[in-house]
């Protein structure tokens, strides 16, 4: 590796440490796009917005002079920290020509994954404020008001029976067992991510993809790059093969990587292109019969352009689902620690006055 080449990759590390906002990755995409297709260079377009941007504009002129330089578009926007995915759609851009279509269909996926993630801090952004005051509430509960009650109980020969015991026992300790809880999860999730690590991305790829939950919106996610991506270099006349020996030939995604060697050991062996990606285990199962129906169609490029579209509006339409059982879910959740509070306090008190 060469000096300019590692100057390169650790100015990217630190740049990618204040990374662009989604918004303004969409924005930016977006607007280069539109300024293609009305004819105008990538150079012109990154110099103009350079321009209305007085507070980018650095960065858009090491973008040019990298460009300049002879450095490829997805790694020109991989080193000023432009989300992962939509520099792998870059990079096959830079190989099908589309680059106008790449860049809009970036643009679009970074403002989806924007709305998302607001969406997902609007629904969870009052609920978690109530549970933290509850948690505040019930330390305060367990530190001042419990023990004086206690001590009254105490003072009048009152003993709760065997079930209203185990309950308060269960509230006194609460914020004991939540902290244990959540450092038992913290070292359990940091060994788990250190297991995973050290396995192959085509093995974490098929592990994800089997994890109740989350199973459907990981193989939704995936295939709606790999059929969009196919698609792409379909239509350009590029072969199976040459689309395989492109995916084998990029280095920073691992998963493409892999899937193209594993179809391209399936292929050498005679399988059929869509026997060979029924196999990976990452990928909606119905990939397999549209590849297969394009294969005697003619028309593979068209069919698969089509299921990746239709794949996003579902997984678009499971995470609308999934935001609008969240908030209910929560306050459910928060109105029980309400009950379990007030019950607390109330019930040994109610079973004072009955024994009167």
């Amino acid at each position: 590796m060469d000096i300019s080449l590692m100057k390169n990759i650790v100015g990217g590390l630190f740049k990618n440490m204040k990374k662009l906002h989604l918004k303004d990755q969409s924005f930016f995409l977006t607007k280069i796009s539109e300024m293609l297709e009305k004819g105008f260079t990538l150079r012109e377009s990154l110099d103009f917005l350079g321009r209305t941007n007085e507070g980018r504009m650095g960065m858009f002129q090491s973008m040019t002079h990298a460009l300049q330089s002879g450095q490829p578009i997805f790694e020109v926007f991989y080193m000023e920290g432009f989300d992962h995915q939509a520099c792998t759609q870059l990079y096959f851009a830079e190989r099908h020509g589309y680059l106008v279509a790449a860049l809009k269909e970036s643009g679009e996926y970074l403002r989806r994954k924007d709305d998302q993630r607001k969406k997902l801090v609007r629904l969870l952004q009052y609920p978690v404020i109530l549970a933290a005051a509850l948690i505040i509430v019930s330390l305060l509960l367990q530190t001042l008001l419990l023990p004086r009650f206690q001590m009254f109980y105490d003072s009048m020969g009152y003993k709760p029976n065997f079930t209203l015991s185990i309950f308060l026992h269960i509230m006194q300790t609460f914020p004991i067992y939540f902290l244990f809880t959540m450092i038992v999860a913290l070292t359990g999730g940091t060994y788990f991510f250190k297991f995973l690590s050290k396995k192959s991305a085509l093995e974490r790829a098929v592990f994800f993809s089997r994890i109740p939950g989350i199973q459907t919106y990981y193989k939704l996610y995936q295939t709606v790059f790999l059929a969009r991506e196919w698609s792409f270099l379909l239509k350009s006349g590029f072969s199976i093969n040459e689309i395989i020996q492109i995916m084998q030939k990029q280095e920073f995604h691992p998963l493409l990587k892999e899937s193209a060697i594993e179809i391209r050991d399936m292929l050498t062996f005679g399988y059929s292109f869509s026997e060979a990606v029924s196999n990976l285990g990452f990928v909606e199962e119905e990939l397999m019969v549209i590849v297969a129906h394009g294969e005697k169609s003619g028309k593979l490029e068209g069919e698969l352009m089509f299921y990746s579209q239709f794949c996003l509006q579902r997984l678009e339409e499971k995470f609308l689902k999934v935001f609008l059982f969240i908030q209910p879910l929560v306050f459910a959740l928060i109105g029980l620690m309400v009950i379990a509070i007030y019950l607390s306090i109330f019930l040994p008190m109610f079973e004072v006055i009955d024994s009167i």
